[in-house]
């Protein structure tokens, strides 16, 4: 008979070295895995679209305003008078600046209108015979040369000293811009033919040296 001590002692050790075997057995089965580490977040700022030196400086253009106001580009017209030396009549040139911006046509008939609103330059003592209610209906510049359309006012009172006298204002005026173009006048609409009561005969078209020629201011 073995003694009661010895057999709870062996069934201690078997206990034991069971659960040892049953544990090893156990972890043989089911490793244990590694952790893994995982990296901080990282949050990322919007990417910019200007170079960093760029990206905090405003455009020094954006509210750039000129300095100055740069003044329109003029030209010089020539209103022309008539003056009275020693009882004949010669014409006088005033210069008149106009705007550069505008067509021909436009500039024309600035230097035109300014004749028929105007009496004369005071300052050298001219005057016009042209009527005050004469109109201008209507100027323009063609590829044949400047077309001049007046109202019927135009032909009317005064001599033929007079009638030559206003001619010329108009003749002059109309090609201050161009000495050498053509003028081509009518009065309401209809070619100028004859001029005035006495018959001051006229040919179209007419140029300064033609005027020169026909008639003797």
């Amino acid at each position: 008979r073995i003694p009661l001590g010895i057999l709870v002692g062996l069934a201690t050790l078997t206990l034991v070295s069971g659960g040892a075997v049953a544990w090893l057995t156990w972890r043989s089965l089911n490793p244990r895995l590694p952790v893994a580490e995982l990296p901080n977040p990282v949050v990322k700022s919007p990417r910019s679209t200007h170079p960093p030196s760029q990206a905090a400086q405003p455009d020094p253009r954006a509210d750039s305003k000129p300095s100055s106001t740069t003044p329109a580009a003029h030209l010089n017209g020539q209103v022309y008078w008539l003056k009275n030396e020693a009882g004949q009549f010669k014409l006088v040139p005033q210069s008149l600046a106009i705007e550069a911006g505008p067509s021909s046509s436009e500039q024309i008939t600035a230097v035109l209108n300014a004749l028929l609103t105007q009496t004369g330059y005071s300052n050298q003592k001219t005057f016009t015979t042209i009527p005050a209610n004469t109109r201008l209906l209507a100027a323009s510049v063609q590829p044949d040369g400047i077309h001049v359309n007046l109202s019927a006012s135009f032909s009317q009172g005064g001599g033929s000293a007079s009638m030559v006298g206003r001619l010329g204002q108009v003749i002059y005026t109309a090609t201050s811009f161009d000495p050498g173009a053509r003028v081509w006048l009518e009065i309401e609409g209809k070619p100028l033919t004859l001029l005035g009561g006495e018959g001051l005969e006229i040919s179209q078209p007419i140029t300064r040296s033609g005027f020169d020629q026909a008639f003797k201011l």
